[in-house]
């Protein structure tokens, strides 16, 4: 390609700056989400690996038992008439921090002398580590904490720190504080094994036994194990959490490609712009002998300029983004999978690709259409602007085909295929195809309103002039229309969501109140709330993750008076027949993303290992459930006791009275829980109001990316309405010099850019509702196994007509601020 092309292009670029910033802006935005977005789930997976393996190290079993752990005896023998050289014991359970306002710890007691083999994190190797093992060895109070979590609680070496555990406080000296630059420490205590069976309260029990054996070895182990013992694989639990997050970090991948789409829209809005203003030139060039190639190069070669610089900024822009967007990610995760996730933003070679392939890449791709417009375009054709506009009518027709055609095919990929992945691939296809279809809405449109404007020249030179430049108005309402479309679809997703969690807590909270404690609770508190005066009945839960070898299941064993059904939503199986089965037989209720992980229906069989042997239990019912990600399987309580012997309680529903106050009840309750170490009394509406702050939360980066994605669109239709009026800049002198005053060309641009804002508005409304219910339908039910209303608020869908309205005007307000400071004569001197 020769230089003077190159040079030509360069200058054009430079001659318009406002334009190209433009297309620099919407390059840089879009790569800055999709960095962002990959750095803050690489971070947040990175941060969960790094805090699952700090606990497990090496061990590829374990050995658990049941709700009461496991007698420290069977370590013994494990080493001594068994065997197994390489096991360590185990003690793991939480504290809190009341100093630094409940900071919650894990405690983990380990053996020292054991963990050679694993090379846990936090237990071998490093820079004071051995000595800190040594320090904990001599005091039965002492603890190990790592620099960042130190720093945290605002404790150093040698000082005393006071821990609640079970309800009570315990002092105890932090005898090292060990170097953590990569905060694998955080949220950890570590202590001695006997130290910590001594401040959990768990003398002569262990939590588990980590083991490094091959399969066969474990195959073996396994049957010489005593009853109540088992060998699950040591990743289980680790992969099981991983998993259960993976649908979350697609959500916001896929999420963070809409700003790539409408990023698309705005680079091959300026290219074609710029091929527009260069036809007279690119003609000239034609006839003068310049090859098709040469030209289609050269167009190709602005892109990747423009590519070039936006990606560069856009990375930059990219890292800053993701260090907020980590917290943001981290805390969903927390919130909803794993109570340790946390970390810091780890810059991954490959999520810097990513930005430069989608900004390099896309870059070229969206102008890939433009430059062989303007290649193949004829020397003669290329001095008639007329042709241009003829060619892009009749392309919004081929357009609106192809769109029809990708509308059915995102329709069939869904319908056909049961995944995520080909939903989101079907659901991107939808919004394409209704992207293709917008030129021909914009024509349609036009034509209506172009009725109404006979009479009034002015409003029909509006309308005209936004149908007629369909080769740019086109462009700038498809990507408005698409942006606001995932606006609205997500907002009105996120209604629905929300809707659908307030009606399930509102079924759910039956009680009046709830009482919970650090440590378990038993049926003689039950008896004693139950006589409190005004106190009609108590629910008795209990709660316990049983560990398999898929991964840990989440039980909820439930005892309620003979003439009471348990509060939950039958979504699957006949209601009536589920909970007569549910109270009779051994039968359970299985929660929806529980149902969805392990494909269960009405009827299937749902084997639980328990301390005496694998139960075989039978699915009565599917319900709703929204309280945990991994699922719940709710049985009644004296069935769980029967199978795991275990009489502990560890959360009461209390409920009074209809005609008993409220308030009285709550003191005497009160009362009632004095003796009991941190026991908390709640009442509904905090439980109720604590959920949602955490609902709240977890869409709080959903709403940041769809608001991003809003932005770039924003840019493209300043870009595209600049290009229009820059376009038609000779029009609107002529408007000028036979009369028409600034206010005249301000209104006449301010019309114009308001009907593109509302065409977009409109079209986006159906494209919107269909995100909507794509999303709630289709993607959170393939992603989380959740079933929710749809809930249309009209709100959502009139602030997304607003803000495409709104937005096509303060895009105006430039391009008209320049229409009517410039002169006639100088748009006018060629002519």
């Amino acid at each position: 390609m020769s230089p003077l092309l190159l040079r030509t292009g360069w200058n054009d670029l430079r001659r318009h700056p406002l334009q190209t910033l433009l297309a620099v802006i919407g390059v840089a935005v879009a790569v800055a989400v999709v960095v962002a977005v990959d750095l803050a789930n690489h971070s947040a997976l990175q941060a969960m690996r790094v805090s699952l393996e700090s606990v497990s190290g090496t061990a590829t079993h374990q050995i658990v038992g049941g709700p009461d752990g496991i007698d420290e005896r069977a370590y013994t023998r494990l080493r001594t008439e068994l065997g197994v050289s390489r096991a360590a014991p185990v003690v793991e359970g939480g504290a809190t921090v009341p100093a630094a306002g409940e900071r919650p710890l894990t405690l983990l007691g380990v053996d020292p002398f054991a963990e050679g083999p694993f090379r846990r994190p936090l237990v071998t190797g490093g820079e004071g580590v051995d000595q800190a093992l040594d320090a904990l060895l001599l005091r039965d109070d002492a603890i190990a904490l790592g620099s960042g979590e130190a720093r945290r609680l605002g404790v150093d070496a040698g000082e005393r720190l006071r821990l609640a555990i079970a309800g009570e406080e315990r002092e105890v000296i932090v005898a090292a504080v060990i170097p953590d630059p990569q905060d694998q420490w955080r949220g950890l205590a570590l202590a001695d094994i006997a130290a910590a069976q001594a401040l959990l309260g768990e003398t002569g029990r262990l939590g588990r036994i980590d083991l490094i054996l091959d399969r066969g070895e474990a195959e073996a182990l396994a049957e010489r194990l005593p009853d109540g013992l088992r060998v699950v694989p040591a990743g289980a639990s680790a992969n099981a959490v991983l998993e259960m997050s993976r649908a979350f970090r697609i959500n916001l991948t896929a999420l963070s490609l809409l700003a790539v789409v409408v990023g698309a829209f705005l680079v091959f809005n300026t290219l074609a712009f710029l091929a527009v203003r260069r036809r007279a030139a690119i003609g000239t060039l034609r006839a003068l002998g310049v090859q098709r190639r040469e030209i289609l190069a050269g167009v190709l070669a602005d892109a990747l300029l423009i590519g070039a610089v936006g990606t560069v900024l856009g990375l930059a822009l990219g890292i800053a983004l993701a260090h907020g967007l980590v917290g943001l990610v981290l805390q969903t995760i927390t919130d909803l999978y794993f109570r340790r996730a946390a970390g810091e933003l780890v810059l991954a070679p490959w999520s810097l690709a990513a930005g430069v392939l989608v900004g390099l890449g896309g870059s070229v791709l969206a102008a890939l259409a433009p430059a062989q417009e303007a290649a193949a375009t004829p020397p003669r054709a290329a001095l008639a602007r007329s042709e241009l506009e003829d060619r892009a009518r009749r392309l919004a027709g081929r357009g609106a085909a192809a769109g029809a055609g990708l509308l059915l095919a995102g329709g069939l990929l869904i319908a056909a295929t049961g995944g995520l992945v080909p939903a989101f691939a079907g659901l991107f296809a939808l919004i394409l195809g209704a992207a293709l279809l917008a030129p021909g809405f914009m024509l349609v449109l036009g034509r209506a309103v172009g009725r109404l404007t006979r009479g009034r020249p002015l409003a029909a030179l509006a309308v005209e002039g936004a149908v007629a430049s369909l080769s740019r108005t086109g462009v700038a309402v498809a990507a408005l229309s698409v942006a606001v479309a995932a606006v609205i679809g997500v907002a009105v997703m996120i209604a629905s969501f929300r809707a659908s969690v307030v009606d399930w807590l509102e079924g759910s909270l039956a009680a009046d109140f709830y009482v919970s404690a650090p440590a378990p609770l038993d049926d003689a508190l039950a008896e004693r709330l139950a006589g409190v005066a005004g106190v009609d009945w108590v629910a008795r839960s209990r709660w316990y993750r049983v560990p398999t070898a898929s991964g840990p299941v989440q039980l909820w064993a439930l005892e309620l008076p003979p003439d009471r059904d348990p509060a939950v939503d039958i979504r699957a199986g006949e209601p009536r027949a589920a909970l007569q089965a549910f109270e009779d037989d051994r039968a359970v209720l299985v929660s929806e993303p529980f149902a969805a992980r392990r494909g269960l229906a009405p009827g299937d069989a749902l084997t639980l290992p328990t301390p005496s042997g694998d139960a075989a239990l039978t699915v009565a019912g599917v319900y709703r459930d929204y309280g945990s990600p991994g699922g719940v399987v709710l049985l009644r309580r004296a069935l769980y006791r029967t199978l795991y012997g275990d009489a502990r309680l560890s959360g009461l529903g209390v409920h009074v009275a209809a005609d008993a106050a409220r308030p009285a009840v709550r003191e005497a309750l009160e009362a009632a829980l004095a003796g009991v170490p941190g026991a908390r009394l709640q009442d509904n509406a905090a439980v109720l109001e604590r959920s949602l702050e955490v609902f709240d939360r977890t869409f709080a980066i959903t709403e940041v990316l769809r608001w991003l994605a809003g932005f770039v669109a924003f840019v493209g239709v300043v870009s595209a309405l600049m290009a229009l009026h820059l376009d038609r800049a000779r029009e609107l002198a002529v408007l000028r010099a036979v009369g028409l005053g600034r206010r005249g060309v301000g209104g006449l641009i301010g019309a114009q850019s308001g009907l593109l804002g509302l065409a977009a508005g409109l079209w986006a409304v159906p494209l919107g509702l269909a995100l909507a219910a794509l999303l709630v339908f289709v993607i959170n039910r393939r992603a989380f196994g959740w079933t929710m209303g749809f809930h249309l608020e009209v709100a959502p869908v009139v602030e997304g007509v607003v803000l495409a309205v709104v937005a096509a005007l303060l895009a105006a307000v430039i391009p008209a601020w320049r229409a009517a400071r410039s002169l006639p004569a100088a748009a006018l001197k060629d002519e």
